[in-house]
């Protein structure tokens, strides 16, 4: 069985952004690029949570971790 998270090659920005996620989630600023962590959120590496502010939260996912870890 070949897993997906086999198959993912981090960028330095991504990874980093996956290894603040493993301490606690973050809330976007106002002035946040998303397009910067699209792909973690298509690849299912992080949950991109809407907040009421207009903000946005994001959290590791199980395979977010995997990834980092692989």
């Amino acid at each position: 069985v070949f897993s997906r998270e086999a198959t993912v090659d981090l960028t330095e920005i991504e990874r980093a952004f996956l290894k603040q996620l493993t301490s606690e989630p973050w809330i976007s600023t106002p002035l946040f690029d998303h397009e910067l962590v699209a792909r973690l959120v298509e690849l299912g590496l992080i949950d991109a949570i809407p907040q009421t502010s207009g903000e946005t939260e994001y959290r590791i996912t199980a395979e977010g971790r995997m990834a980092l870890s692989g």
